[in-house]
């Protein structure tokens, strides 16, 4: 285990309980707008949804990295894994699945191993794609939602929107914790954009994606903790492009 990587499991703590589901249950995403996910093309209706990722450590380090992503953004969603055997993915719905929370966030275990094992900063990668859904979440849970999806017939706003938040977490994240290199998240950004132009689910080129990514890292790098006025100047932006 490299040196990066032993970091991020090694600052362990646990979160509260009520972001993990007991067992585990089904989420069905029929009552949200839209099931939000870092890839497009997502079915997320009967989701069975689990406790653990398999690895205790690995579970500790993700608790702590929830914790500071549910503060930074001002929300408190549900969080659980998921089978993604049939395609690596995340994604956020608006459906309050466990008790005492608001949304839920789901992480696919291929993409969970996938990201962590890519490169040595595979854990940045995999705190800024749960920073892209808890941003979902937000969105979901203010005005930013309707904003960014009225007269769009694509998810791309969304996502970027989601990209640009995600960015501005780890801005915070590197204020926080001192050296970070988020080229792992960058990389997978870049990877995950498309050129679908006319498919609803298209998410925004690889370009503009790791374009908004980077300017919101920028503003989480001020320090800025006002998450309204931090969406609304990433709001204001993706609307340009």
């Amino acid at each position: 285990m490299n040196s990066n990587r032993r970091k991020f499991l090694k600052s362990t703590a646990l979160f509260s309980a009520a972001l993990f589901c007991s067992h585990h249950t089904c989420a069905r995403a029929k009552d949200a707008p839209r099931a939000c996910s870092l890839r497009g093309g997502l079915q997320a209706n009967g989701i069975e949804m689990f406790k653990t990722s398999g690895n205790s450590d690995l579970d500790r380090s993700i608790n702590l990295e929830l914790t500071h992503v549910a503060d930074s953004f001002n929300i408190l969603p549900g969080f659980g894994f998921y089978d993604d055997s049939d395609g690596k993915n995340a994604f956020a719905i608006n459906v309050d699945v466990i008790p005492n929370t608001k949304g839920t966030v789901v992480f696919g275990i291929g993409l969970l191993s996938d990201q962590l094992f890519r490169n040595e900063w595979g854990g940045l990668a995999v705190a800024g794609i749960m920073a892209h859904e808890f941003g979902h979440i937000f969105q979901y849970q203010s005005t930013f939602y309707d904003l960014l999806t009225q007269s769009e017939t694509t998810d791309r706003l969304l996502e970027l929107h989601a990209d640009y938040l995600a960015g501005y977490y780890l801005g915070l994240k590197r204020l926080r914790s001192g050296e970070i290199d988020i080229k792992g998240f960058l990389d997978s950004l870049y990877l995950m954009g498309d050129t679908h132009f006319n498919s609803p689910s298209h998410h925004g080129t690889p370009i503009e994606r790791a374009k908004v990514m980077l300017e919101g890292y920028k503003i989480g790098l001020t320090n800025n903790n006002n998450i309204q006025q931090v969406a609304e100047t990433g709001m204001n932006l993706v609307f340009t492009l």
